[in-house]
């Protein structure tokens, strides 16, 4: 055709590239390509023929890429069903872990909103009791019980802010199985009736429940202690098993929780701040157990039975040129001295085992104002864990009720010399030592299982604190 350069046609003998004119492109002999890059296949036994004798359908001698071999179609729907059959099967786990973690934020959601019914429960029947706290008409053990009741209460709506499950919620179960003990100890005393005794919550995991025997345990690297436990951990136990894993954990609270929203709860009465324990003599003290004077003196302060044991608190205004001797049963040599004339202390507490005599005979060396009296049992301060948070501090000679139940406790002296923690026989005659010690020093104790007295022998400054333990706070 004129003004067009013919196309040579390139065929097998052709021993060179065929350049078409006026293109100004250079066609190579050898297999097609693809749309991928890679040769398509041609028939077996040959190689794929030289293209170059045809004009390419598209401008410019481009090559054409709306048709496709059939293998290459056949490989891309493979490779799409197969990317559809994976889609699929990802699709299916992720519904179903979707679902899973929507049934355990359902379940994490119902076990709180049980506990949070709990706590209300609990507020309705404290706001419901009849006590009305009165330090000048009840005894302070009543108070006492009261005061534990409340601050459990407290202690358990300050404790479920920020938890996210039952786990998080340990701490608010174990708070609210105190307060109901120290309500039905109440309730036992206004009635005339001896107070309950109860074991806790299972000490591994209170969601186990209310322990069934106490065992001795050790945790790994720790010491053997006599905790608690739920009859199933009591038998995994016996048989050298590990208790129950259930994962439970000091809760990880964030420093500033949203509250969750949850049921109004009544307003709880509050009893009046309770004077410290010793600092004065109870409102039930008797006249003939009580004396206050000034300078020195000599009394008597009457027992409320011969043959029953007492405690004595001493209070001196001043411990310069001041001390305070007891008089001891015959025979025993020279008078005990609650308070010496070398002491700083200003008070002691000291038990006065029975003698046999009817009342208990103080000589009082001071130029300044004296109290003198024998403490009701009843009244003596508790040594509760649940409600020690800051721990109990003091000096000198202290005696103190304990609930019951293994604790364990951190005895630190901060100055003095001899330390002793004694238990009290029943005649208020000191018995095993739990803790013995010299100067400043930290020691950890183990309570005993049944309830009792307590006398610390110290001239310095010390603290009790609570240990904690697994699922427990451990105080500072």
């Amino acid at each position: 055709m004129p003004g067009r350069a013919a196309i040579s046609r390139g065929g097998p003998s052709a021993p060179g590239p065929a350049i078409a004119a006026g293109s100004g492109r250079q066609r190579l002999p050898g297999p097609a390509r693809s749309r991928t890059g890679f040769p398509r296949p041609g028939p077996a036994g040959r190689p794929p023929p030289d293209r170059g004798d045809r004009p390419p359908p598209g401008q410019n001698g481009e090559v054409s890429t709306n048709r496709r071999a059939p293998g290459v179609a056949a490989a891309l729907t493979i490779t799409r069903m197969t990317d559809g059959v994976v889609g699929a099967i990802r699709g299916l786990f992720r519904g179903r872990g979707r679902a899973e973690e929507t049934d355990r934020a359902d379940r994490a959601e119902a076990d709180l909103a049980r506990v949070d019914a709990e706590i209300t429960a609990f507020g309705e029947a404290l706001a419901a009791h009849p006590f009305v706290p009165d330090h000048d008409v009840h005894e302070p053990a009543l108070l006492d019980d009261y005061r534990r009741a409340l601050d459990a209460y407290e202690r358990a709506k300050r404790d479920f802010v920020g938890d996210r499950d039952l786990r998080d919620a340990a701490d608010v179960l174990r708070a609210l199985d105190a307060g109901r003990h120290a309500l039905a100890c109440l309730d036992a005393a206004l009635d005339g009736r001896p107070r309950p005794h109860r074991l806790p919550l299972c000490f591994f995991d209170p969601r186990h429940g209310r322990a069934a025997e106490e065992v001795r345990w050790a945790p790994a690297g720790g010491t053997v202690r006599t905790v608690a436990v739920c009859a199933a951990d009591a038998v995994r136990l016996m048989e050298g098993r590990a208790p129950i894993e259930s994962g439970l954990r000091e809760p990880e609270r964030p420093a500033a929780p949203a509250p969750r929203s949850r049921t109004s709860t009544p307003p709880v009465p509050r009893t009046p701040p309770a004077p410290e324990a010793y600092e004065a003599w109870p409102a039930h003290t008797g006249e003939r157990q009580r004396r206050e004077g000034r300078g020195g003196a000599e009394i008597l302060l009457h027992r409320t039975g011969a043959n029953e044991p007492a405690v004595l608190v001493v209070h001196l205004e001043r411990p310069e040129g001041s001390w305070v001797e007891l008089d001891g049963p015959p025979g025993e040599g020279r008078p005990r001295q609650p308070l010496t004339h070398a002491s700083v202390l200003t008070r002691a507490v000291v038990p006065v085992p029975a003698d046999g005599q009817p009342g208990i005979r103080l000589r009082m060396h001071t130029g300044k104002r004296w109290r003198a009296w024998l403490h009701p049992v009843d009244a003596l301060p508790s040594l509760d864990p649940l409600f020690l948070d800051d721990g109990l501090s003091s000096a000198g000679s202290y005696v103190l009720r304990h609930p019951g139940g293994r604790e364990r406790f951190r005895v630190t002296q901060h100055s003095g010399s001899a330390f002793a923690l004694h238990l009290l026989r029943p005649d208020f005659r000191p018995g095993e030592a739990l803790c013995e010690g010299e100067g400043a020093f930290t020691r950890t104790v183990v309570t005993p299982r049944k309830p009792g007295l307590l006398y610390v022998r110290s001239r310095g400054t010390w603290t009790l604190t609570p240990a904690g333990g697994p699922g427990k706070r451990a105080a500072g």
